[in-house]
């Protein structure tokens, strides 16, 4: 079971928090200014004992056998050398402990008599005969009383306190919870009619901003995410209705020429190319997937790149090998560039492949294709150029969205129109960008420009 502070809401474990500190803060303070009134008081009793007692000290230096007996609210004894007593008014159960009071020596004391606190004045003077004693005494009863009514009327404000501070958090922590509140309708809104809007986002740059600020964030990522992968699927079932089609007719096919073993082995050959055909799209169409939802976070240095570059050159050159394609590959990076990108050579491999793929594809028989790695001010410069017929105008503008093609490829072999999505998919995880265009002498040319990062890891 939880406990109960789990199951109260913020508003009340605000209050009750706020309520229990305010407590403990009031009562030191009660208890601070209560000891601090009852050393005031003691010390203004203490001050009037010693003023009294002074006048007396004077007499028995001038004029030690005319001593005046204490007048008015006074209470004192004065005892002689011999021990007699000169005069004295203090209260019987005071006048009977004389010798232990004197005894006390010089000072202020506290004492308990006849179940009541005095505060006692001894004073000595060394005058004829000897030396005299003064004792001064004070009821604390009174005292008492006002320190009692001080604690009382402190009880009383600590409570009307601890109510207001009560009140006070509970007003302030509903005011601080109303964006809150907006949110969560925004929310429940958002989630039952499915609509654009966004959590609102208050003026005040506090908590509550930063919040929603990344709620919003969170909600658009995930709206993105959902339109990505309901676009990936309306893409997949639009693509592959067409090669499943022609799959399932070349299939029927083959089973209806079972006697005629040529044409049966024609519509097979044909259904496993188709078959491959569709496997390839389900593979692009995932990798394009996980691209588009992560960012590659490797940081990998020049050479390598450099490295995966030569590497994707012998891969070129046998895509197409009865096309007699002239390509060249020119790279300018030295082993020891210190220029450290953020794209893995995987990435990098695949990059190369799809650019490459796509001019292979594109160049005519006997053509040629250039492919260029330089560095470009901080980063890198990649560069492919072929002479094939290069991209037309109104394709451009779309030439990287998905299951793109220009019109005179739609219907023969112009790929499955995810090669350049995939490429600037790698670019965008690299910060990069990329760009196609026709070449000055015509073809197509591709320039991918990759920015300098931190140190490799």
């Amino acid at each position: 079971m939880r406990p109960l502070t789990q199951r109260l809401s913020i508003r009340w474990r605000i209050t009750i928090g706020s309520v229990v500190v305010g407590a403990i803060l009031l009562a030191l303070a009660a208890v601070v200014f209560h000891a601090q009134i009852a050393n005031v008081q003691l010390n203004a009793d203490k001050k009037l004992l010693y003023d009294a007692t002074t006048s007396y000290l004077t007499a028995i230096n001038d004029h030690p056998d005319q001593i005046d007996p204490p007048s008015g609210e006074q209470h004192l004894a004065v005892v002689r050398p011999d021990g007699s007593i000169a005069v004295d008014n203090l209260p019987d159960s005071l006048t009977d402990r004389l010798d232990d009071l004197t005894a006390l020596g010089s000072g202020s004391h506290l004492i308990t008599a006849a179940n009541h606190e005095y505060l006692i004045v001894v004073r000595t003077v060394d005058a004829q005969g000897g030396r005299w004693y003064v004792v001064a005494s004070h009821d604390q009863r009174f005292a008492q009383d006002v320190l009692a009514n001080l604690t009382n009327i402190l009880y009383l404000g600590v409570a009307i306190l601890l109510f207001g501070i009560g009140v006070a958090s509970w007003v302030l922590t509903t005011a601080a919870l109303r964006p809150v509140a907006r949110m969560r309708a925004t929310a429940e809104s958002i989630i039952e009619t499915g609509s654009a809007d966004e959590l609102p986002v208050g003026e005040a740059r506090d908590e509550l901003y930063d919040l929603a600020t990344t709620l919003n964030s969170l909600i658009r990522n995930v709206r993105t995410t959902a339109a990505r992968e309901k676009q990936m699927v309306a893409d997949a079932s639009h693509e592959l209705r067409t090669p499943i089609a022609i799959l399932r007719g070349q299939l029927e096919l083959a089973q209806g020429n079972t006697s005629d073993a040529a044409a049966h082995a024609r519509d097979l050959t044909a259904a496993r190319a188709t078959a491959e055909r569709i496997s390839a799209l389900a593979t692009s169409l995932l990798q394009l997937s996980t691209l588009e939802a992560n960012d590659d976070p490797t940081l990998t240095g020049a050479a390598e790149l450099a490295e995966e570059f030569r590497s994707a050159s012998d891969r070129a050159r046998l895509i197409a090998p009865e096309k007699n394609l002239d390509i060249d590959f020119d790279s300018d990076i030295v082993d020891d560039a210190a220029v450290v990108c953020r794209i893995s050579v995987l990435r990098f491999g695949q990059l190369l492949d799809n650019l490459l793929s796509n001019s292979v594809r594109l160049t005519p028989p006997g053509g040629t294709i250039h492919v260029s790695l330089a560095q470009d001010g901080s980063g890198l410069r990649l560069a492919v150029a072929d002479t094939g017929p290069g991209i037309p105008s109104d394709f451009a503008a779309v030439a990287f969205d998905r299951f793109s093609r220009p019109e005179h490829q739609r219907g023969g072999d112009g790929g499955s129109g995810l090669g350049l999505a995939i490429v600037a998919a790698i670019v965008a995880n690299a910060s990069g960008t990329v760009q196609l265009a026709n070449g000055p002498d015509g073809g197509l040319l591709a320039t991918v420009l990759l920015p300098a990062q931190g140190a490799a890891g």
